[in-house]
């Protein structure tokens, strides 16, 4: 996995579509001017702001795995049991 150098090429990063990592299980994504973060069955987002705020300090990695998270799929999964 390629090391992220700081928090500001972490967000470039997510800005262009590329899925970060801390750890490799956790999940990092850019949708609609939020961070989505998907991490051990868990699913948040953050507003940039707060995500900076709360990760500045980590050190990412771009996330190299065959599996990728539908987007589309997932908005609406959350979009069915938000009902």
């Amino acid at each position: 996995m390629e090391r992220l150098n700081d928090i500001n090429e972490t967000l470039n990063y997510l800005r262009d579509g590329a899925i970060v990592t801390s750890n490799g299980k956790d999940q990092f994504v850019f949708k609609k001017e939020r961070i989505c973060c998907y991490d051990n069955g868990t699913h948040y987002t953050l507003d940039i702001k707060d995500f900076t705020d709360l990760y500045k300090k980590t050190v990412f990695y771009i996330y190299e795995d065959s599996v990728e998270i539908d987007l589309d799929k997932d908005e609406a999964y959350y979009r069915y049991y938000k009902k």
